[in-house]
C-alpha cells in the first residue's frame, strides 16, 4: 500500500475479548530494543516535566490487521490531576481541535455513544460514530475506551468521511505524590486519501501537542 491514500483499507475487527482484556494484553508487549512485536520509541521519557505539569513517552508499533496507519502506545505523567478528569475530558467532545457538531445517541450501562463531526481547515471533514465503555477499577483507577461503532441513528453522511478510531486508556495514581499515570493505546483510520505515511510521522508530536492542549484546559478548569 505504501504511502498512497485509499478509501479501501482493512480496519480491525470487532475485539472478541473485552476491551479491557484487549488493552491488557498489549500492555504486556514489551518496548525494548529487538522486541519481537516491533515497537519503536519515537519520543522518549524527556527528563523533565513539560511545562512543569506532565511529561510523555511515545512509540509506534504496525497494526496487526495490515492497515498501513500504525498503532500508537504513549505514557504519561501527569500533575496536578485525577483520573476523573481525564475521563470526564474523553467526554467533552467539544474540545477536540476543529469541532463542528456532536450528539448523544444512546446511554449505556457503563458508558455512551456519541456522534461527532470535526474539520480542518483545507480537508473534508471527518464524522465518528464513538462507543465509550468506563471501568471503575478497585483501585481508584479508571479504564476507558473509545471505539468506533455502527447505529442507525447515526449513519454516514454525504458531508463528511466516517473515519475509524479506537483508544482504549488506563488512569491512575502514581506512587509519586500528586502524580497521575496513563497509558494509552490508539488507532485510527481518517480514511480518504489521506496518506498514512504522513499522518503515522506527524502521530508522536500530534500526541505531545494533544496532551499539553489537554493539561492547559484542565489547569484553567481548576483556577476558575
Amino acid at each position: 500500500m505504501g504511502c498512497c491514500g485509499s478509501t479501501k483499507r482493512v480496519l480491525p475487527e470487532p475485539a472478541t475479548v473485552s476491551e479491557y482484556d484487549t488493552f491488557l494484553a498489549l500492555l504486556k508487549e514489551p518496548l525494548d530494543a529487538g522486541n519481537p512485536h516491533g515497537w519503536k520509541i519515537k519520543k522518549d521519557w524527556p527528563a523533565h516535566f513539560v511545562n512543569g505539569n506532565f511529561k510523555m513517552r511515545v512509540a509506534l508499533r504496525k497494526h496487526e490487521s495490515g492497515n498501513p496507519n500504525m498503532l500508537l502506545r504513549a505514557d504519561g505523567k501527569y500533575k496536578g490531576v485525577t483520573p476523573q478528569d481525564f475521563a470526564d475530558f474523553l467526554l467533552a467532545v467539544e474540545n477536540i481541535p476543529g469541532f463542528k457538531e456532536s450528539y448523544d445517541v444512546e446511554t449505556l450501562p457503563n458508558g455512551c455513544i456519541k456522534y461527532l463531526c470535526v474539520k480542518a481547515p483545507g480537508f473534508t471533514a471527518r464524522d465518528h460514530c464513538w462507543k465509550y465503555s468506563f471501568e471503575m477499577l478497585g483501585d481508584g483507577s479508571i479504564f476507558a475506551c473509545i471505539r468506533t461503532t455502527v447505529h442507525e441513528t447515526c449513519p454516514p453522511k454525504n458531508s463528511a468521511i466516517r473515519a475509524y478510531y479506537y483508544n482504549a486508556s488506563l488512569f491512575k495514581m502514581s506512587t509519586e505524590e500528586g502524580v497521575m499515570e496513563m497509558t494509552e493505546f490508539i488507532f485510527q483510520d481518517l480514511q480518504g486519501y489521506l496518506p498514512p505515511c504522513l499522518l503515522n510521522a506527524a502521530l508522536p508530536l500530534g500526541t505531545l501537542q494533544a496532551n499539553a492542549m489537554e493539561m492547559k484546559h484542565l489547569q484553567n478548569r481548576t483556577a476558575e
